[in-house]
């Protein structure tokens, strides 16, 4: 008996210091040593780049063979209200028709580039000579009125300071009329020598006759009426004037007499780029759209659609 209690009594105090050492944090006497765990060795420095060639060096400094680039025109952002100037008085661009509401080439072409824009269009009238000015003074976001775009290099008037122009909407290139009974005349300067061509004075078809067929004899005439006057009633061999007016005189009425002979003259030098719709300068974001709507309409065939209703042919 003696013995086992000799024996407990050594158990107990054995348990007890293992206690106390798991305490203090040393090891048991029988236990295991740790294993140390490895470092990550440390990272080695990357071994120095060679020096740029002289070669190498310049093509760092070329731009990308396709720069990135911002749109032109920011996406539609939804219906817009455009006030559009117009003359009315100018038959069969812009006018009253006979139950005195506005129509035309110009206003039906604005109406569907409106429509592809989704725009809320309304005209407004003004003078000739005030259209520019309405359009720089605010009363007014474009002006579709058949006005030519003026020719790089040539003098501007002073009020086209300050306008953009859109893409032509619609070419003005000069043409001849002849009368329908008469002989075909070839128009070279030696065909058109001593002929009597009808002109309105002092208009650029007036010049370009005089330049291009310095032989003909130019009858140069007050007005455009009075010129178509003098070729339907045989006071000239030949009438020198706008494609797109002539086209509209020669379809009915007097003008039945004649018709358009040749081919058109279209130096852009003489008779300008064509007819753009004008904006104030610093609305180029809206003259891309109006752009790219009316590319649209060629493209789809509504301008040849629209062309159809006013001349014989297509004016684009």
């Amino acid at each position: 008996m003696r013995f086992l209690l000799y024996l407990n009594t050594i158990a107990i105090i054995l348990l007890a210091g293992a206690l106390v050492r798991l305490y203090e944090g040393a090891p048991l006497p029988w236990a295991e040593p740790p294993v140390a765990l490895a470092a990550d060795p440390a990272p080695s420095a990357p071994a120095p780049s060679p020096p740029l060639t002289a070669e190498q060096y310049a093509a760092l400094q070329l731009p990308l063979p396709h720069p990135a680039r911002a749109p032109a025109v920011a996406p539609d952002a939804g219906p817009v209200k455009l006030r559009l100037l117009t003359e009315g008085d100018y038959p069969p661009f812009n006018y009253r028709g006979a139950g005195g509401g506005l129509t035309g080439f110009d206003v039906e072409i604005a109406n569907a580039l409106c429509a592809r824009l989704r725009a809320e269009c309304s005209f407004e009238l003004r003078p000739w000579n005030d259209l520019v000015l309405a359009l720089k003074r605010g009363e007014g976001d474009a002006v579709v009125a058949s006005m030519l775009i003026p020719v790089p290099g040539r003098e501007a008037p002073a009020t086209d300071d300050g306008v953009v122009f859109t893409e032509r909407y619609y070419s003005t290139p000069g043409h001849f009329a002849a009368r329908r009974t008469g002989a075909p005349v070839a128009a070279t300067p030696a065909a058109l020598a001593g002929k009597r061509i009808a002109v309105q004075a002092g208009s650029v078809h007036h010049a370009y006759v005089r330049h291009r067929f310095p032989e003909a004899r130019p009858l140069a005439l007050p007005t455009l009426t009075e010129a178509q006057a003098a070729l339907a009633g045989g006071d000239a061999d030949l009438l020198f004037a706008d494609r797109n007016a002539l086209l509209r005189w020669t379809a009915a009425g007097e003008g039945a007499c004649c018709r358009l002979a040749g081919s058109g003259y279209g130096d852009p030098a003489w008779f300008g780029e064509g007819a753009g719709i004008a904006l104030r300068a610093g609305d180029e974001a809206l003259r891309d759209r109006f752009n790219a709507a009316l590319e649209e309409l060629v493209a789809d065939g509504t301008y040849a659609r629209i062309s159809a209703r006013y001349f014989a042919n297509n004016i684009y």
